[in-house]
């Protein structure tokens, strides 16, 4: 059996897809955001779907905390800590979107 190595080199297509879709630079913020204040929060395509039902981000960040971290209600207000990773969201979303957004 030949257990040579194979090297994956990602195509054009599969870079440009990867580089276009919407939501990139906003998740690549979120989860910047949440490492930098030390949440251990991981949000993906699929999350980021799901919490679309809420109009704000604020809200977004809200309801998933509150679903998935309620303990942090009890050392954080809400408010307070939506505002807090949305400011260092929007500090690491400026260096992550394209051009124009």
């Amino acid at each position: 059996m030949n257990h040579a190595l194979v090297e994956f080199q990602p195509s054009a297509h599969t870079a440009r897809v990867a580089a276009i879709h919407p939501d990139d630079a906003h998740l690549s913020a979120y989860n910047a955001a949440f490492s930098d204040l030390g949440l251990r929060f991981r949000w993906d395509r699929t999350t980021l779907d799901v919490l679309k039902e809420f109009n704000s981000e604020a809200a977004r960040i809200t309801a998933y905390i509150e679903r998935f971290h309620a303990h942090l209600h009890s050392a954080y207000d809400a408010d307070f800590l939506a505002q807090m990773i949305l400011h260092k969201k929007a500090q690491y979303f400026s260096e992550f979107a394209p051009a124009g957004e």
